[in-house]
């Protein structure tokens, strides 16, 4: 009998090591390509390089993508665990990574959002992407956005009255006045619904945002949160999903009310259901949802639980980022204020004394424009995008990637290194100038809003809404910096680039 029990135990152990010895073997091509590549060496099991960087830059994600540029170079790679990850910033792989259909997958950090927004455009991979992304790139038509120029006029107007209380009150934190008002814009264009979030600022739908977006960066900067059985036991955990039932909540509920609006409208014969690409000018604003329930009335591919993970993801990546570059935006104007006045007078001379803003207006708003786009280019708002790379593939930079990699395109430091653009470091909108343009630089050394494939579908939307906001209160009041020593940004990147302590500003009346 003991000698049974040791044989099959011998077997037992025989299997083992040869399942190791397999696992190894075909594993061995990864290590060895793994090895060629620049990075860090301090390995440790379990954690991969993570030590190395924790030693060094301790938890700034800021800091250790700025140091492994100053020690590797602007390609290197480095194991996270027992996953490998290669950052780029190089101009040339970031063009070929983006334009190929080899990586179209997002990166399974992603997976952290799905609790929120689902399946939809952000999250969504393969063919069902393609087929949305097809669907859904016409409800971005310029003739579609500019029906929300008196969403931009009426929430910019509440805004402008909510920063007179800051005038003459000292160094204030600017953010939570833009977040609400860009949150309240998202809401009325992607919704159809008037949340009333800058005057009902502790309403629980705010709330609710404020503790999603809180959780999101959190999962994202603690590795330990991203299992999800361990995150759901926590206070955290419990905290996010109680805040999801309210998002949640609410945009079903738009949508049950506009579906029911929109089907009593076909019924009593008062409209006809248009498709996205015929001529709006003259009928009724259709608001992102309204498209959507309107294709979806059509036959089109899109259930309703589909419309529901758009709305949710329109909703998450139309709110923070504009939020970030407008506030990036005004704490750059602080510290130049001769740029400053050059965009006021441009807004001025070209509104005149009109109260309200028009298309033609913010299209004529050049100056702006460039100013917007230096800012995103010292600031991006998403400044890591991530893709997932399934077979080997050699970079143009000439380095060879093993399978079952994750790619990490690195725009932060693209947008800083001065094989791409003069004197990086310095705030110069001249950059963005019509004519003054640096045509020897490559095409994808500048990528604030991702590129090739999976590039933001709604940029269009986002540059409107930021220049909307901007040429509004740059217009009636005055950025400066909020404390003598010009207090500088603690930058921390999370999702989204975002600042530890606010962004700290003072204002005064043109």
């Amino acid at each position: 009998m003991k000698r049974a029990v040791a044989e099959i135990m011998a077997l037992v152990w025989l299997l083992v090591g040869l399942g190791i010895l397999s696992a190894f073997l075909l594993n061995l091509r990864r290590y060895r390509l793994a090895a060629k590549l620049p990075g860090p060496k301090l390995w440790v099991p379990g954690f991969g390089n993570l030590i190395d960087t924790l030693l060094c830059y301790g938890f700034s994600g800021v800091e250790w993508i700025k140091g492994y540029y100053e020690r590797y170079g602007n390609v290197y790679a480095m194991w996270v665990g027992h996953s490998f990850l290669l950052v780029t910033s190089n101009p040339r792989d970031i063009e070929a990574i983006v334009t190929s259909s080899a990586f179209i997958d997002k990166g399974s950090n992603y997976s952290l959002l799905s609790p929120w927004l689902g399946d939809g455009l952000l999250l969504s991979s393969g063919k069902k992407w393609h087929s949305r992304r097809k669907l859904l790139t016409p409800t971005f038509h310029f003739r579609i956005l500019e029906q929300f120029i008196d969403v931009y006029n009426e929430k910019g107007t509440i805004l402008e009255a909510k920063l007179e209380e800051l005038v003459g009150k000292g160094a204030v934190d600017v953010r939570p006045y833009i977040s609400r008002h860009a949150l309240d814009v998202i809401c009325e264009t992607a919704m159809g619904t008037q949340m009333n979030v800058q005057v009902e600022e502790n309403s629980e739908y705010v709330q609710a945002i404020k503790v999603a977006c809180k959780t999101v960066d959190d999962r994202h900067a603690y590795p330990w949160l991203s299992n999800e059985t361990l995150f759901r036991m926590t206070r955290m955990g419990k905290e996010f999903f109680k805040a999801l039932g309210v998002i949640h909540g609410v945009t079903q509920r738009v949508i049950d009310k506009r579906k029911a609006e929109l089907q009593n409208e076909l019924k009593s014969g008062e409209k006809q259901v248009e498709t996205v690409q015929d001529d709006i000018g003259s009928k009724k604003r259709m608001m992102f949802i309204d498209q959507l329930l309107t294709m979806h009335l059509q036959g089109a591919d899109l259930s309703e639980k589909d419309i529901f993970d758009e709305v949710n993801t329109f909703m998450f990546e139309g709110h923070d980022t504009t939020m970030t570059s407008v506030c990036f935006t005004l704490y750059l104007l602080s510290q130049h204020p001769e740029v400053q006045e050059r965009v006021a007078q441009e807004v001025l001379l070209v509104t005149g004394s009109s109260p309200h803003f028009t298309a033609a207006h913010l299209a004529e708003l050049k100056y702006l424009e460039a100013v917007i786009k230096e800012s995103l280019r010292l600031y991006p708002s998403v400044p890591c995008f991530f893709r997932e790379c399934k077979e080997e593939y050699k970079l143009p930079s000439g380095y060879t990637i093993p399978a079952r990699t994750t790619i990490l395109i690195n725009a932060f430091m693209a947008h800083h290194d001065e094989k791409n653009f003069t004197d990086p470091l310095t705030f110069n909108p001249e950059r963005f100038v019509a004519g003054n343009e640096d045509h020897q630089r490559h095409n994808f050394a500048y990528i604030p809003f991702s590129a090739g494939y999976r590039n933001c579908i709604g940029q269009r939307f986002a540059m409107m809404s930021m220049k909307a906001t901007l040429a509004r209160i740059l217009r009636s009041y005055r950025f400066l910096p909020g404390f003598a020593d010009g207090s500088k940004l603690d930058l921390d990147l999370q999702v989204v680039l975002t600042t530890k302590s606010g962004v700290m500003l003072q204002l005064e009346r043109r």
